[in-house]
């Protein structure tokens, strides 16, 4: 076990009973973070946005797990006079593997510092090859983004296990989505049903109004632009 996954076990036992109650209080929490800008959860440009930080993006997207996505940026390529970027999308991956997936990467003196990663598209798709969720690492394109939040090292176990309240966590569809993408493959299926709880389906009552004063954040910035 590396720094970031005793990261997040730690902040779990001290703030939580268990992994639902920490995924809500974490989910409500980063509600309130993509509402203002903070140094751990700063709103930026969009070409600010660079490869080896984790993100939290809202676009025009019609897909909710597109719309609203906390990602981690693999890379970027321009295409014409737009720019399209590469980025692992945290939506289509189980909470328990979350951390996992960055866990060898991270160290103690990378959260000392909130560091960028060092990371390139081809080691990234690789690295998620292994595990079967190579699909994850998707384009965004940088014209549709209409609010971009840089997440500090800081506040990553609580960004990792957390969700934005228009999507619906389904851990049932992620373990379908990858049975069917891994095929006969079954290695790490026990461990993605072990977040199938019913616990996670009726939690958004509670971070509904937490979402208003987002969704006005996000209209102000609308006529803004």
């Amino acid at each position: 076990m590396g720094f970031l996954l005793e990261k997040t076990d730690l902040n779990r036992l001290v703030n939580a009973d268990g992994l639902v109650e920490y995924f809500k209080k974490n989910s409500i929490e980063m509600v309130d973070y993509y509402s203002k800008s903070t140094k751990e959860c700063l709103n930026i440009s969009v070409r600010n946005i660079k490869p080896g930080g984790f993100y939290h993006l809202i676009s025009q997207n019609k897909s909710n797990w597109m719309r609203n996505a906390p990602v981690f940026v693999a890379d970027y390529k321009k295409v014409g006079t737009g720019i399209i970027i590469l980025a692992v999308n945290m939506n289509l991956i189980p909470l328990q593997i979350r951390a996992l997936l960055f866990d060898k990467f991270i160290t103690e003196k990378d959260f000392d510092k909130d560091s960028f990663l060092k990371v390139n598209f081809n080691g990234m798709y690789n690295e998620l090859k292994n595990i079967g969720f190579e699909y994850s690492l998707m384009e965004f394109d940088a014209s549709k983004i209409i609010l971009a939040h840089k997440i500090s090292l800081s506040i990553l176990p609580k960004f990792l296990i957390s969700q934005h309240p228009t999507n619906t966590y389904d851990p049932k569809k992620l373990s379908e989505i990858w049975k069917s993408k891994i095929g006969k493959q079954t290695e790490r299926d026990a461990e993605m049903q072990k977040s199938s709880l019913e616990e996670f389906y009726n939690i958004h009552f509670e971070i509904d109004s937490k979402y208003e004063n987002l969704k006005k954040h996000i209209e102000r910035i609308r006529k803004n632009l």
